[in-house]
């Protein structure tokens, strides 16, 4: 998701938008009725609803109802939302209350999807207990309706403050929930088990350690329910069969991750080379990139030739990308070929792909568009266009997208685009690729744009690069080093068979793999390199024991840069038998319990939206790709400035009750009044009344402790220039009147009022 989208989501939750959809015409079908149940997680304002009903209507489940008592919150868009999402609620106590059968009464479910225990975890019930209440509730559900449906979710992870059991609480129901299923599934009521636990993280997924944020965490929720719901409406099987994308990795059709190390290979060129395959292998490549034409410039390779290479791909236990190199810079290259005509070149030889799902990934056109600003800038709409063709065609492998401008990106058009393309495909199947040569000749403009995917949430690859080029000089140790770091994939250009003029991108002399070039030295056998990171899918029968040697233990933290609201951490970084991935820190206030605060590449981390004049704790530790976490480091103590000095502010506060109800939704206006930047803000204020914020909110991450609250920037609205404004909010509770808030305080300092 793009900020610019994740905006639109922020501003359909300040409307509080939401859709009447029309009754079904007199003489039609009834539609299937989904009933979400849950608590905060699915109700406030659980836009992963939203994604979900907008997943169903583009793939033609148009006969759908979404209902409940509860009316649809705002997520920028117009959806179908009813549901049973009660903040604060608790399974057992729905059953104590007996307050589930009033609910079926009135929304007379077909489907329920029920994520809901997080409030009686928190609340230290027992799994067993839990569990009893779920019996309970199934018997008045089948009540209701014999031939119920029941998708229940292994639900999110947990790491709130002050509940350091919580995760594992939420562990050992999780592991409970696929017998209870197993063993009160029936025939006519049949019950599905979702896994919305693996996969999710806390630390990049959830604005608290508890609820999702409106990026990666309602999009990874939804993309869990999709498949179940699909098949619980008669729709066939999950789309997510072979290699698929979970948030920004690529995995294996049983979860298991899938990092691509690999080679291209110039097969349309030299397809008697086929000696090649096996020889990549012999250096641990688990990913080969294959050169295919599609009849515009070279080719067209035929349907027999393309499943010869697949076979050959399987014998060598590696997983084919299958790419049509035709259109590489078209709109600037004389004769290239659109992705309109490699779609067709990839339907003439569906039959040869499909079923190859596990093996295969299909790269739309190799570097689609040239330099030409006004072609390349269709890139989203050809390459929407080219995925659609291929679903419709019943296609449904992992499709891999190259961005324009020589696929270099050098404008960005890809990575400002790569939402609304992912969003276009039904089955949410696309990886993006692009290829790095001259453009990204330092540290900071690769990190810049693996920064951007990591963000939005959307998974990239290295599809090609190399060590020199004839635009410049590529930096491949940070792109090697980073995309290890990261988890992300790369596939060097090429085996052998250069033209001379880029003879230097060969990896072997004259396809000889005993006659390594300096560049395929480097690729294969350096640092961060094939022989050192890949590792072989598992659709292969590998996946033994594998690495259990855990990184060491990184160094101390030092803090620097310490304001009254933020600071930075360093610390010397740990090492591995094969590879760091990455760092998690941890964060106590004063002698307060650690809590995961963030993830990192590297040995650095910048906290911010503190609060002056407290003491800070921190620790780190280490993890790999395998999952091996070190032991925590020493702990550093920082303590923040006393505020001040971040400029003047002023407040704009309003409140909506609901009518017949006790919730309202409050919007907040902040402004920075003063005449320079304030990077980094916590809102802070009190209600008097006995107010209640319903979490998560929008536009910040907001905390409640009796009566004070605080709102704390997000990544996207960080920094407040001088006259610029942030816009936040959230629902609420309240019993008797619901006055404003007295005062308000941004980084300490007292706020005017609007």
């Amino acid at each position: 998701m793009t900020w610019r989208f994740l905006r639109a989501v922020v501003a359909g939750l300040l409307l509080a938008a939401c859709a009447v959809i029309a009754p079904a015409p007199a003489g039609a079908a009834a539609p299937t009725r989904i009933m979400a149940l849950g608590d905060s997680i699915t109700g406030s304002p659980g836009c992963w609803r939203a994604l979900l009903w907008k997943h169903l209507q583009d793939t033609g489940h148009t006969d759908v109802d979404f209902v409940g008592s509860l009316p649809a919150p705002g997520c920028g868009f117009p959806y179908d939302g009813e549901n049973e999402g009660h903040g604060g609620i608790l399974a057992t106590n729905i059953v104590r209350d007996n307050q589930l059968p009033g609910w079926l009464s009135s929304a007379r479910p077909d489907i329920v999807l029920m994520h809901l225990g997080t409030n009686d975890v928190w609340n230290n019930i027992s799994a067993q207990t839990i569990l009893n209440a779920y019996t309970t509730m199934l018997g008045q559900m089948r009540a209701s309706n014999p031939a119920i449906k029941l998708i229940v979710a292994k639900f999110i992870p947990m790491n709130p403050s002050g509940c350091s059991a919580c995760g594992q609480r939420v562990v050992d129901l999780n592991n409970a929930i696929p017998g209870w299923a197993q063993a009160n599934s029936t025939a006519a009521s049949p019950i599905t088990v979702v896994d919305q636990w693996t996969g999710f993280s806390t630390a990049t997924d959830t604005t608290d350690g508890v609820h999702p944020n409106s990026t990666t965490g309602i999009q990874k929720i939804e993309s869990r329910w999709y498949p179940a719901v699909v098949a619980a409406l008669g729709g066939g099987p999950t789309p997510a069969v072979g290699l698929h994308v979970e948030g920004t990795r690529v995995v294996e059709a049983n979860g298991t991750p899938f990092v691509m190390r690999g080679v291209n290979h110039a097969y349309v060129w030299y397809p008697t080379q086929n000696r090649a395959f096996a020889d990549m292998k012999s250096f641990g490549t688990n990913t080969v990139r294959v050169v295919l034409g599609s009849g515009q410039r070279w080719g067209p390779t035929p349907a027999t030739e393309v499943a010869n290479v697949i076979s050959l791909c399987k014998q060598n236990k590696m997983i084919c990308v299958l790419e049509v190199h035709d259109t590489t810079g078209y709109g600037e290259q004389s004769g290239a070929a659109s992705l309109d005509q490699a779609a067709t070149y990839w339907l003439s030889v569906a039959n040869v792909l499909k079923g190859q799902e596990n093996y295969v990934i299909v790269n739309l056109g190799n570097e689609p568009f040239g330099n030409n600003a006004s072609v390349s800038a269709t890139w989203a709409s050809a390459t929407s266009s080219a995925i659609s063709r291929l679903r419709g065609a019943g296609l449904q492998h992992l499709i891999m997208a190259d961005a324009p401008m020589w696929g270099q990106d050098w404008q960005n058009i890809m990575r400002d685009n790569a939402a609304s393309v992912f969003n276009a495909d039904p089955l949410r199947n696309t990886v993006f690729s692009v290829h790095m040569y001259g453009v990204y000749d330092t540290a900071a403009e690769i990190n810049a744009y693996f920064n951007a995917f990591q963000t939005a949430g959307l998974p990239l690859v290295v599809g090609e690069f190399g060590h020199n080029h004839s635009d410049g000089d590529p930096d491949e140790n940070t792109i090697m080093a980073q995309a290890q770091a990261r988890g992300l994939g790369y596939i060097g250009w090429s085996w052998s068979g250069n033209s001379s003029d880029v003879g230097y991108l060969d990896m072997t002399n004259s396809f000889n793999p005993a006659s390594l070039t300096p560049w395929g030295e480097r690729f294969l056998n350096g640092a961060n390199g094939v022989r050192q990171t890949s590792k072989e899918a598992t659709i292969f029968g590998g996946g033994g024991p594998g690495d259990t040697e855990p990184p060491s233990t990184p160094g101390t933290p030092a803090a620097s840069g310490v304001t009254s609201t933020g600071l930075t951490l360093t610390w010397a970084a740990s090492t591995d038998n094969v590879g760091v991935t990455g760092y998690d820190v941890f964060r106590a206030v004063g002698s307060g319990s650690f809590t995961l605060v963030g993830s990192v590449a590297s040995a650095t981390f910048t906290d911010s939206g503190l609060t002056p004049s407290t003491t800070y704790r921190y620790q780190v530790r280490a993890r790999d790709a395998a999952g091996n976490v070190s032991a925590n480091s020493g702990i550093a103590t920082a303590t923040t400035g006393t505020g001040g000095g971040t400029g003047t502010c002023k407040v704009g506060y309003s409140a909506q009750n609901w009518g017949g109800g006790n919730g309202f939704t409050a919007s907040v206006s902040i402004t920075n009044t003063g005449t320079s930047a304030i990077d980094g803000w916590t809102l802070a204020f009190s209600y008097a009344n006995g107010q209640r914020v319903t979490l998560p909110g929008w536009g910040a991450t907001f905390t409640q402790s009796g009566a004070d609250v605080t709102a704390t920037n997000l990544t996207w609205n960080r920094t407040l220039a001088p006259n610029a404004s942030a816009s936040i909010g959230f629902n609420g509770t309240y019993n008797g009147s619901n006055p404003a808030p007295a005062s308000f305080t941004l980084n300490g300092n007292t706020c005017t009022t609007s």
